[in-house]
């Protein structure tokens, strides 16, 4: 048994030595660490908040810890390599936002043809009642405000690689005023042979920026590094590293997800410069039945408040 033990941990060590000297997994390395400083440097100033905001209740709960664990129809807003991982899908999302606001996120993950996998999304941020002030801050009457994005993705596997791209057309409403945008995402998922690992990477947000009359805010691209590990078949843990150059802040966050029979799951995160704020604490809790997924999350929102999600799943 002690000899079996010691060849599993060489043959779990050796795999991960070769596949971390991999010359891709090196130029995605370099990427991530180089190219924020330089060409990232545009999206300064950016605008679209609401991208920033995550899809789901169950990646919401994993501190949003979920670049490598992208294997759902939410994959197409977190790393559209996960797709090529998963399964026929629909997902839906809401939270109540501030000011009688509200977010809502819906998603669909199917196959495609040649092997592909192919994915929908739509995005729709309602910013509620907002109060406009002239220059003495004299109330000059309400407004509202809203932000939509409908998306599209496609990935593929590729001997264990999943390999994806994904696009979305944005539009942006302030009182009366409108401005629309292209944007577009790349990722990768990577699965171990023969180990519980996988690595996931993606860009988020590529694109010029929405125009209100003569000023353009850049999207919020940001660079994402993740990992997980599958202690048990029902326990996961994931750990994420996000280039934010909007704030020229990095976030770091970890998540856990422990399942229970199949019918429940407990989660737990902690995002460390998340939110504005030093760390901030996630949960959650998931039910399943069948295809039928249900799931909850909370999370800080600014420091001041709490955002709670609820998700809806179901395979077909």
């Amino acid at each position: 048994m002690k000899c079996l033990d010691d060849r599993t941990k060489k043959d779990f060590m050796n795999g991960l030595i070769y596949w971390l000297s991999r010359p891709y997994v090196l130029a995605a390395a370099l990427a991530f660490l180089l190219f924020p400083s330089t060409q990232l440097l545009r999206a300064l100033d950016s605008g679209a908040d609401f991208l920033n905001i995550g899809a789901g209740a169950r990646a919401s709960a994993m501190g949003s810890a979920y670049t490598a664990l992208s294997n759902d129809a939410n994959s197409i807003y977190y790393n559209p390599g996960g797709l090529a991982l998963a399964k026929r899908e629909v997902s839906v999302m809401h939270s109540a936002w501030a000011l009688g606001g509200s977010y809502d996120f819906m998603s669909a993950a199917f196959p495609a043809a040649g092997g592909f996998k192919g994915a929908v999304s739509f995005t729709r941020m309602d910013h509620g009642g907002l109060e406009g002030r002239g220059s003495g801050r004299e109330s000059s009457g309400g407004f509202s405000a809203s932000d939509k994005a409908l998306g599209l993705g496609l990935a593929r596997d590729f001997g264990g690689l999943g390999l994806g791209v994904g696009a979305k057309l944005i539009s942006s409403n302030i009182a009366g005023y409108e401005a629309s945008a292209v944007a577009f995402d790349l990722g990768a998922v990577k699965k171990l042979s023969g180990a519980p690992v996988t690595f996931g990477l993606a860009v988020r947000n590529m694109g010029r920026g929405l125009k209100f009359l003569d000023r353009r805010e850049a999207l919020p691209l940001s660079v994402n590094a993740g990992a997980a590990f599958a202690v048990l078949p029902s326990v996961n843990l994931a750990a994420e590293v996000s280039r934010q150059v909007r704030d020229r802040r990095t976030t770091y966050s970890v998540g856990t997800e422990y399942g229970l029979a199949g019918m429940l799951a407990l989660r737990g995160g902690y995002a460390l410069g998340a939110s504005g704020a030093d760390g901030a604490m996630t949960g959650g809790i998931g039910f399943g039945a069948g295809a039928f997924k249900m799931d909850y999350s909370f999370a800080p929102f600014g420091g001041i408040d709490t955002t709670r999600k609820f998700s809806l799943s179901m395979g077909f």
